[in-house]
């Protein structure tokens, strides 16, 4: 990562290199006193498919075996309960 200096006009307009020509550019205010450019990524809104368009249905047989896991879920094991009571002890304190 390089980093230059360079000095915005009285209008507060920054000339960008040229590699950003032409381009869609995202700023973020990190500070009073910084902000980062970016180039964006724009795919267009017809283009945008959603997850739930390539996910593949269950099989009878793992459909079967998910229903019976959440009949009778298996025991927590020590890292699930560690987990959880980790996940407790942050929000317990956020709640306060």
């Amino acid at each position: 990562m390089s980093v230059e200096t360079r000095n915005t006009d009285s209008k507060g307009r920054l000339v960008l290199p040229q590699s950003f020509a032409n381009a869609t550019v995202i700023v973020e205010r990190i500070s009073d006193s910084e902000l980062r450019i970016r180039k964006a990524k724009v795919v267009p809104e017809d283009e945008y498919r959603f997850e739930e368009e390539f996910r593949v249905p269950l099989s009878d047989r793992d459909r079967d075996i998910f229903l019976a896991m959440l009949e009778n879920p298996p025991p927590a094991n020590a890292a699930f309960r560690r987990a959880a009571a980790k996940y407790k002890r942050r929000h317990d304190r956020l709640a306060d």
